[in-house]
């Protein structure tokens, strides 16, 4: 039996029963959190020590683009119409089989080394069956856990005969996804099943809607729907919104969920202009929100509906979104969140409040156990509960930038991030200890991903700008 015992740190648990323990232990066994407390006996396992640190349910990212990894600044200084012109419609489309294996393995690793330990990776870079593979064998070998959501979006191939004209690649984007997905689809399934050879179940299979699914008339949805839920997808997550345009306010979301289409886990990333009544049927439906401030927030996307929900009964779940634009950091995310809803709230008081809403605690939720919940997975990750998966994070708060810090979750909050995750358990097996990575030679990793990352961009900078600007002509 693998045993881990993380001794003596400050235990967040995020569980309300056990509360937050100064100076306490978390034992770990075959995969499971065996007991949280003081003193607990070693019994053989392999001691990690944490005095004057934090120990952490490990953070849950509810959206993300892995293979977008390989595209580190790219899109730091883009909007979101030129980010979906030309990541969706150029990038995306250079990327042979090892690239993909390298940015969804990077993406892994890059959330991994952030004490993020489940992802739901919306993996819309599905050009080939032989993609799909490679990124799923890539995130996989990451060691992060959650779900590969498939996505069920036409992507180009730029790599193969291309697109001669913007009315041939705005036919690929934004029609029905082609039949062989479904195919593609069962052959990741298989490839999954052959990599998880214990049955650990770490990573699960999942499927992504196309972009454009919110827009379309519910008797367009309701097939695809139908299409997909037949393949069995642990989860379903979309991109979400509702079309706002000259004051009217369109949406299907009541509609597809008084037909039961979002029965089962589903989680709708973004949502910035869903009303209050949309936001009401999330709640009662279940529906997880994700919400990704940094891109949300930085492209201007409107506002951030994640703690809305929340106040509704709802479960909303922070993303770190898209790595082309900012780094993985999740600790970065509760923060940014945190502070505009602070921000929001003064403005709409109109003057300085006397007290702020929110708290810190509220944001790290988010990120740990009623994150979990939004993606399905509150009994299985999310807080420090004996019997569910080992899933752990160990912080080493910088002794200059956050000591001395009296306030554990203050410090997570306001004074921490990827530099400072010293320790990570996924399903029981340490993934980075003192600081680096376990298994994993980063240099040489770093010059692959250096020369897939020059060759994509060379690629792109040979394609047509007049097809891919032309091609989200009325959209972007």
């Amino acid at each position: 039996m693998k045993s881990i015992l993380i001794r003596g740190g400050h235990v967040l648990t995020m569980d309300a029963d056990l509360g937050d323990l100064a100076d306490a232990d978390v034992f770990v066994r075959d995969g499971r959190i065996v007991d949280v407390g003081s003193n607990l006996p070693a019994r053989g396992a392999d001691v990690v020590e944490a005095t004057g640190k934090i120990v952490a349910p490990g953070f849950v990212d509810g959206h993300r683009h892995a293979w977008q990894s390989l595209l580190h600044g790219l899109a730091t200084d883009w909007s979101f119409p030129k980010y979906m012109r030309w990541v969706r419609g150029g990038y995306g489309g250079c990327f042979d089989a090892e690239d993909a294996y390298l940015a969804n393995y990077l993406g892994g690793l890059e959330a991994v080394s952030a004490g993020t330990t489940t992802v739901v990776d919306h993996s819309h870079l599905q050009t080939s069956v032989e993609i799909g593979e490679a990124l799923v064998r890539g995130t996989w070998d990451s060691g992060v856990g959650g779900y590969f959501a498939y996505a069920f979006q036409n992507s180009p191939d730029w790599l193969g005969d291309g697109y001669e004209d913007a009315d041939a690649l705005n036919d690929m984007l934004t029609r029905a996804p082609d039949t062989w997905h479904d195919e593609s689809f069962r052959k990741v399934r298989r490839t999954l099943e052959t990599l998880d050879v214990t049955g650990s179940g770490r990573l699960e299979l999942g499927a992504a809607l196309p972009e454009i699914t919110p827009y379309l008339p519910v008797d367009t949805v309701r097939p695809l729907l139908e299409r997909i839920r037949a393949l069995n997808p642990a989860m379903i997550t979309s991109h979400w919104n509702a079309a706002v345009q000259d004051g009217q306010y369109l949406s299907t979301m009541g509609a597809l969920v008084d037909e039961g289409h979002f029965d089962g886990t589903t989680v709708l990333a973004h949502c910035n202009q869903l009303n209050r009544d949309d936001l009401a049927t999330m709640a009662r439906a279940g529906i997880g929100l994700a919400t990704a401030p940094g891109t949300e927030s930085g492209m201007g996307l409107g506002p951030l509906m994640g703690r809305r929900l929340v106040e509704r009964g709802g479960h909303a779940v922070l993303g770190v979104d898209t790595t082309c634009y900012g780094q993985s950091d999740l600790l970065g995310q509760a923060r940014m969140l945190l502070e505009a809803e602070r921000r929001d709230a003064a403005a709409a008081a109109g003057s300085v409040p006397q007290e702020l809403v929110w708290s810190a605690r509220g944001a790290l939720e988010l990120a740990t156990i009623t994150g979990a919940r939004a993606v399905g997975l509150g009994d299985v990750v999310g807080s420090l509960t004996p019997g569910k998966r080992a899933d752990v994070v160990v912080v080493s708060p910088d002794d200059i930038r956050s000591r001395p810090g009296a306030d554990p979750v203050a410090t997570l909050i306001s004074y921490s991030g990827p530099g400072d995750i010293d320790t990570v358990v996924i399903d029981g097996e340490l993934r980075k200890r003192g600081g680096a990575l376990l298994g994993v030679d980063t240099a040489a990793l770093a010059r692959r991903c250096a020369r897939s990352a020059t060759v994509i961009r060379e690629r792109a900078a040979a394609l047509p700008p007049v097809v891919i600007d032309g091609a989200w002509r009325g959209m972007f």
